[in-house]
């Protein structure tokens, strides 16, 4: 692994290094992506199951260097259990669908070293944010075809730190050729296709899973089977992004 990851940081080096006499530009770029999430270490152990979401990032390359600070915000499920239940204990001929999803926001600040615009950018990136995990329950009607919702709350949530780094490379699938733009006018300059893999270390948090959640239909109380452990993620990301 350290073999790797020192081969990687130089090949990165040699490609940075074509550049460093060429007139940079600032960027701006805007991003979307769909994202694979393999629990690692104790995570894995507490959670055998991929999680699958989206991400948006916003980033500013500075002029004339290699480096882009950003935001991002990302969404992924874990998954969901559904059940048909009576309304209350008083009106149990009046049953709803009540479905439970297990689900991680995250976001933070992203520091990325990314060459000027050209036909394959390769990049580095170290990360700094927060992982807020929360189990949610909707109430719908049953068997509607539309399933409209009539409730929904959290019930169960924390919130821990995370950190990480991670390496992709955007391949162009698209440039704008024009010389000239009027001052105000604002249009995409670049297009492109990003693959990326990330290692987030998370620390200790505690959070439900699919049959996590035990209701007694009699009495009308709830249990929960709480999991706690580090949340430690191995991401593999999927997306376009678009320069300004």
């Amino acid at each position: 692994m350290k073999k790797l990851t020192t081969c990687s940081l130089l090949i990165l080096l040699i490609l940075f290094s074509g550049y460093s006499n060429k007139v940079q530009s600032q960027e701006l770029q805007v991003g979307i992506e769909f994202d694979l999430g393999v629990p690692q270490g104790e995570f894995s152990d507490q959670l055998d199951k991929l999680g699958w979401g989206f991400n948006v990032m916003g980033g500013y390359r500075f002029g004339n260097t290699p480096f882009m600070l950003g935001l991002e915000f990302g969404f992924m499920n874990f998954g969901r259990d559904v059940r048909d239940a009576p309304l209350s204990t008083t009106i149990p001929d009046l049953r709803v669908e009540v479905e439970n999803s297990y689900n991680l926001l995250h976001g933070g600040l992203f520091v990325r070293a990314i060459p000027p615009p050209t036909t394959v950018r390769p990049y580095i990136e170290g990360l700094l944010g927060f992982n807020y995990f929360f189990t949610e329950t909707v109430l719908r009607d049953r068997g509607s075809f539309s399933g409209e919702e009539r409730l929904r709350d959290t019930n169960f949530e924390d919130t821990t730190l995370s950190y990480g780094f991670g390496a992709g490379v955007q391949f162009q699938l698209y440039r704008d050729r024009s010389t000239q733009r009027e001052p105000d006018e604002i249009s995409p300059s670049g297009v492109y296709l990003t693959l990326a893999s990330r290692y987030m270390f998370g620390r200790e948090a505690e959070y439900l899973q699919e049959g996590s959640i035990n209701v007694n239909t009699q009495t009308g109380e709830v249990f929960y089977d709480v999991s706690r452990s580090e949340t430690n993620l191995l991401y593999f990301k999927l997306g376009v992004a678009i320069s300004f």
